[in-house]
């Protein structure tokens, strides 16, 4: 991606952005420190859709929720009139991260994530509001994105329609502006219908799901040879049967499909298929696809991500404590967080968001900022007891900032937003968003109640 000159217009108002931050900051603090320790799943991120919810009422937005059936999810707006900047919250927590084996943890900091979104639409709301800008703020409430289904069907529900440009941020070990989004996905689960039978005594009566199953894995495992570098399998036998004298009559197994685009993975969803109904033709047993979720990969948008670059630098990288960096070094086992800015990172990566599903909506770009120590891995309780350090604090109140600072820019800089609108529209020319989702939005989703 090019990486040209961006000047901003945002002058002076990016002290205002600046107090109304620091005004804010307790209460993000607090909004960060209560979705950690609700640590709630997928889809059952009541409470903390809540909290969020009632500071962003607090604070004279329009909160409507729940959003189309979604009970976690939520739409707030304050202001008026075009343009709509919209800022992705996420609030969702994962299984067996928490202090204990077993708990569940912001294991990706999705506790700091949705913090920082609302209080960049609020400071955001304020600042605009103060200066007489026309605009109108959005703060979306995304649940379930670890679980890729909040955007994905938020999306096929409408709710990134109308939208001038959107904002996103993720919690990261390094501080920069991402280009690029990751990789498209889908989430599909084989379902296998079999028959009974005691497994010693009349074994020749069963028609095992199980082996359905199993045979579904083998021939995968060998079309792993046949499929591009850059694609990736995963997958889980989610449900196996009871007992082992008991031939199972009932078998689930689950994977993630991931490739460079859409195509890549339709594609590989089909010889999938054809390898699950050959397992089910092999076992005289019954077999259902069901697709959870898909993912598509991002429609990059350079001039916004270049300004948005341009913010983070103008308001600096965040800055840590010699006790900051202390206490992070306890709990890490002497890792150190990254300071300054890095690079803006324009190659796609090998995981998935469903950030990615909403830029096919409008222009998209996301910030991510040094919240744990460089080298702290993901999706483990190290990471979900490094966001709640004071230093990941200080990481999340620059994260609004900046994001507050670009939505102003985007106000007050007309030029820059009509430019970033016009190569979405160049770049979104031809392309269709059709993915295989079904109808109804599952509610569970980390293995069965």
């Amino acid at each position: 991606m090019p990486k040209t000159a961006t000047k901003l217009k945002i002058g002076p108002l990016l002290r205002q952005v600046r107090s109304g931050v620091k005004a804010h900051s307790a209460e993000a603090v607090a909004a960060a420190e209560a979705i950690g320790d609700f640590a709630e799943l997928a889809m059952r991120e009541f409470k903390s859709a809540d909290w969020l919810e009632r500071w962003l009422s607090d604070c004279g937005f329009k909160v409507t929720r729940p959003w189309k059936g979604m009970p976690t999810a939520f739409r707030a707006s304050a202001g008026t009139g075009k343009p709509v900047i919209a800022v992705l919250a996420e609030y969702d927590a994962l299984p067996d991260c928490g202090r204990r084996p077993g708990q569940t943890g912001h294991g990706c900091g999705h506790n700091l994530l949705g913090a920082a979104a609302a209080l960049a639409g609020i400071v955001a709301a304020e600042t605009l509001a103060a200066a007489r800008r026309r605009a109108t703020v959005v703060v979306l409430g995304c649940p379930a994105e670890e679980a890729l289904h909040g955007k994905a069907f938020m999306a096929q529900l409408g709710a990134f329609r109308g939208l001038d440009a959107v904002l996103c941020w993720h919690p990261g070990g390094a501080t920069n502006v991402s280009a690029a989004g990751g990789a498209a996905m889908d989430a599909i689960r084989f379902q296998f219908r079999g028959r009974t039978a005691h497994a010693a005594g009349a074994p020749e009566s069963g028609r095992s799901a199980l082996d359905a199953a199993v045979l579904t894995d083998v021939a995968v495992n060998y079309l792993r040879e046949h499929v591009p570098e850059n694609s990736r399998i995963h997958s889980v036998i989610s449900d196996g049967g009871g007992a082992p004298n008991v031939v199972p009559d009932r078998a689930e197994i689950w994977y993630f499909l991931r490739g460079r685009d859409r195509a890549e993975v339709d594609d590989l969803r089909r010889r999938m298929l054809l390898c699950a109904r050959g397992a089910a033709m092999a076992t005289e047993t019954r077999m259902k696809m069901a697709v959870e979720t898909a993912i598509t990969e991002r429609i990059p948008n350079a001039a916004l991500s270049t300004m948005l670059d341009a913010v983070l630098r103008r308001c600096g990288a965040p800055k840590f404590t010699p006790a900051d960096a202390r206490a992070a070094a306890r709990l890490t086992g002497g890792k150190k967080y990254k300071t300054g800015i890095a690079p803006m990172r324009d190659t796609p990566g090998r995981a998935s968001s469903d950030q990615d599903n909403v830029s096919w909506f409008a222009p998209l770009t996301c910030l991510s900022t040094a919240c744990v120590p460089e080298g702290t891995t993901g999706h483990h309780r190290d990471y979900a007891a490094a966001v709640r350090l004071p230093g990941a604090h200080r990481a999340t109140l620059k994260a609004g900032e900046v994001l507050a600072a670009a939505a102003v820019e985007l106000v007050v800089n007309p030029p820059l937003l009509r430019k970033a609108q016009a190569e979405f529209r160049a770049s979104r020319k031809g392309k269709r968003y059709d993915l295989p989702l079904p109808k109804k939005t599952p509610a569970v989703h980390y293995g069965r109640e």
